[in-house]
């Protein structure tokens, strides 16, 4: 455990980046240097990782946001105020990955997509994202493994399966096309999971 002059000279720099949040860059400039200091002594502190994954938030900077605030989550799972500050970020990049008038080819897309994916976090429209990125890119074999699998954990999922459905057209594999598009056509029309529908309420 650190304790004595160290640690409250650490307390003061953290001190000093709270001071500075009205001025994100040097706030994060000082942060950066706590957690430097930090994993030098042998020790992660999941408070300086919230504190810092909120100012490049507040900057703009949102894929180094959620790098850090998963840091924190590391550090401390069962920090609330850290979890509700991941998701929030989380559902975010989600967004804008998903966002309907980015390209799909844009160069963005796999970088945001392995954040999510590596965070534990994507979604169908996230892997939908991905395929579109992958058939943009003429990467066919891989955009039919991510549709094939999207389908397979997302059976009820329309969008997958009009997704595999265009990639088995492109390549030219007609019988998984009409395959596809009949699973799509059914997709939101099957019976629900025991025969419920319509929301649960207490």
């Amino acid at each position: 455990m650190v304790t004595g002059t160290k640690l409250e000279a650490l307390l003061g720099r953290v001190r000093r980046a709270l001071d500075d949040r009205g001025r994100p860059e040097e706030a994060e400039r000082v942060l950066r240097q706590v957690v430097a200091e930090a994993q030098r002594l042998g020790f992660a502190s999941a408070y300086v990782h919230y504190v810092l994954g909120q100012t490049l938030d507040q900057m703009g900077k949102l894929e180094m946001a959620f790098d850090e605030l998963k840091k924190a989550l590391q550090a401390d799972p069962l920090a609330l105020p850290v979890r509700h500050a991941f998701q929030d970020v989380a559902a975010r990049l989600r967004a804008a990955l998903a966002d309907p008038t980015r390209a799909a080819d844009d160069a963005a897309v796999p970088r945001l997509y392995t954040l999510l994916v590596e965070a534990g976090e994507a979604d169908v429209d996230a892997h939908l994202a991905m395929v579109r990125f992958a058939v943009a890119t003429g990467q066919l074999e891989r955009a039919r493994a991510l549709a094939e699998a999207l389908t397979t954990l997302h059976p009820a999922a329309r969008e997958a399966w009009e997704a595999l459905a265009r990639v088995a057209r492109a390549q030219g594999d007609v019988a998984l096309a009409t395959t596809a598009e009949a699973e799509a056509a059914v997709a939101e029309t099957r019976a629900p999971l025991f025969g419920v529908t319509g929301r649960a309420e207490a």
